[in-house]
């Protein structure tokens, strides 16, 4: 007959050949599953959740592990320095009182640390630090608690000191954590719900694989650290290097293979990208566009998104059409990264192109910044062409290939490149009689916000106003943006009141005080649920307003801030956070062509009546189906 303690017998062996800091870390692992599983910003698929889970289980393991390794070693070290001899670590009951101690150290820290939404971030890392060290030694002594429990030779005592009693405890007091604060939300009367989440068990399923695939790669680099550690010995001599300088190679060698991997797929994105758009073969016909008839810019060059943009001018019949008046042919000026090899010679190739189409001549003038692959919103460029009734012209110079998420590394050069252009169309502005200036104004998407903003750093509006700058409208600023951060104190003197505008939806536009509204020059669009304007490294180490002092209703209530949790969950929802499906005319997360009309009428001050925005948004919604007819 079958033996039914055998099973936990030998998972009981396998427990006990575990240290304390590895039982502490299942632990934490396990507890850090349900954590995972509650949502944040935006829907997530059963393989963006697994992936969410298993990483963080992993990392939750190894940290735990590391940092209650570390709390036991300065134990045993401030014990020999008073002259005590005791073997920290080598019983549960010795372990349960480091951790103890250990934990009520952390808590005095986060105390004495309170977080502050101006603090720095040494200050931030070092009560981050505590909390993690806090959480490590629950995790242990919960580890301590299950292994001093009574009846080491009954059956109960087996079942309790077994790898599947330790993950059951670690998930189980999470989620009971979670009912709790969930429970007290509702008698609070604040509704904690928030949509379904993902399949849980395909997800859990997912973050099984990911956990394990971690687990193989820490494999592979211990390996790869033996193999180290064997070659600095017969290279040196010397056996007593250490531990960290095999490790050292190993996370290089890794890192070169990784960074090799990196450079190959940006060739071929860039590669792709520098592909013309068989449907967009022929170069326009309108000379009032970069690419047409004796234009400066050849449109063999172009990349899709350039040819695309220029290819969808509205033409003037069709203004004339939608708007009821008559209207001229607008001017689009695009200078792509393929056009001219330096910053120098595109940007006077964009001045050629504003001679040569006079575009200065025109009541409107908008300088554009693109996204990474320079994408520019095709709604937001029709609609002030419809509002203008086409006496506008926009300006567009290219800075990278690559999708704005690989292309972090280019904010540099589209600051340069813009920060050269704008400086010359300010000369050429200023050198004009004042009734002849036409009214200059920006407009950024995404990273094209942060390369419109960036070469404003450290001149807050000033800065804009001196390059004849009258208005902006920027939406979707990623969270890096050092101007958008800047423009926040009030105490600078660079910057005017009320000239800078914040809103996370268009309809606060229309609900503004007449004094507000007069007021403010440059605005600022970013939905409360687009990750790429909260996402940063940041959540590492500190917990972000948007949870604490300046949560909205986007948020679920019942989401707290944990790292690395909330910065994996946060990696995944600003992935998840770009356009709805082509031809769906939307406004949530990072997708903004619902809020376009309205927005551009108000930032850029193009006052209209009720019917002809409405007229506008009906056709920017029709334009938005022929394009995803005529280009898929």
């Amino acid at each position: 007959m079958r033996n039914p303690t055998r099973g936990l017998i030998r998972n009981g062996d396998l427990y006990r050949r575990l240290s304390a800091s590895q039982r502490a870390g299942i632990v934490a692992a396990s507890a850090s599953v349900p954590m995972s599983l509650v949502p944040l910003l935006r829907p997530r698929s059963a393989l963006d959740q697994g992936l969410i889970t298993g990483l963080s289980s992993a990392m939750s393991y190894a940290l735990t592990t590391i940092e209650h390794d570390a709390v036991l070693m300065t134990s045993r070290a401030m014990l020999r320095l008073a002259g005590v001899r005791a073997d920290v670590g080598s019983t549960a009951r010795t372990t349960l009182a480091v951790d103890t101690v250990a934990l009520g150290v952390s808590a005095v820290v986060q105390l004495a640390l309170p977080r502050r939404e101006d603090e720095t971030t040494v200050r931030a890392l070092v009560r981050t630090t505590a909390r993690r060290v806090g959480a490590a030694s629950v995790a242990g002594i919960i580890a301590g608690m299950l292994d001093a429990a009574p009846g080491r030779d009954r059956a109960l005592g087996r079942a309790v000191r077994t790898l599947p009693a330790t993950v059951a405890v670690g998930a189980g007091v999470s989620t009971g954590v979670q009912v709790l604060r969930v429970r007290r939300l509702r008698a609070l009367g604040i509704d904690a719900a928030h949509g379904a989440g993902a399949p849980t068990a395909r997800s859990l399923g997912v973050g099984a694989l990911t956990a394990a695939g971690a687990v193989g790669l820490a494999a592979v680099e211990r390996r790869i650290a033996r193999r180290a550690d064997l070659t600095i010995r017969r290279a040196t001599g010397f056996a007593g290097h250490g531990a960290v300088p095999s490790h050292l190679a190993s996370v290089a060698v890794i890192s070169g293979l990784l960074y090799a991997l990196g450079a190959r797929y940006y060739h071929r994105v860039e590669a792709a990208a520098s592909s013309p758009d068989v449907n967009l073969a022929a170069a326009p016909e309108s000379h009032l566009v970069s690419g047409g008839p004796d234009s400066a810019v050849a449109w063999a060059p172009l990349t899709r998104p350039a040819r695309r943009h220029l290819a969808s001018v509205t033409p003037a019949a069709r203004i004339a059409a939608t708007m009821g008046s008559p209207a001229q042919e607008p001017i689009r000026l695009y200078i792509g990264l393929t056009s001219a090899p330096t910053v120098a010679e595109r940007v006077d190739l964009a001045l050629a192109e504003i001679e040569r189409t006079k575009a200065l001549d025109r009541s409107l003038v908008v300088l554009c910044s693109p996204t990474g692959t320079g994408y520019l919103n095709y709604s937001a460029c029709a609609a002030w062409e419809y509002l203008t009734l086409g006496d506008c012209a926009s300006l567009t110079l290219q800075y990278s290939l690559r999708p704005s998420i690989l292309s972090l590394d280019r904010v540099d050069d589209g600051r340069e490149q813009n920060s050269a252009m704008w400086s010359a169309v300010a000369e050429l502005v200023a050198a004009r009689p004042a009734g002849r200036r036409p009214r200059v104004v920006l407009f950024g998407e995404s990273l094209g916000a942060h390369t419109s903003q960036d070469p404003f750093l450290h001149t807050g509006t000033r800065g804009l106003r001196l390059h004849h700058v009258e208005r902006a409208l920027w939406l979707g600023t990623p969270y890096a943006s050092g101007w958008a951060h800047e423009v926040r104190d009030p105490t600078r003197g660079d910057v005017r009141p009320g000239e800078v505008l914040r809103v996370s939806d268009v309809d606060a536009l229309e609900r503004l005080e007449p004094e507000r509204a007069a007021a403010a020059r440059y605005v600022l669009l970013s939905h409360d649920d687009d990750g790429i304007t909260l996402f940063s490294p940041e959540l590492l180490v500190r917990s972000p307003s948007w949870l604490e002092e300046h949560r909205t209703a986007a948020v679920p209530a019942q989401t707290g801030w944990q790292t690395p949790i909330t910065f994996l969950q946060a990696a995944v929802d600003t992935k998840n956070a770009g356009y709805a499906a082509p031809g769906t005319f939307a406004a949530g997360g990072h997708d903004y062509r619902a809020d376009i009309a309205r927005a551009v009428r108000f930032a850029f001050d193009l006052p209209c009546t009720d019917r002809e925005l409405a007229a506008v948004e009906a056709a920017l919604r029709r334009e938005e189906q022929e394009r995803v007819s005529s280009w898929s």
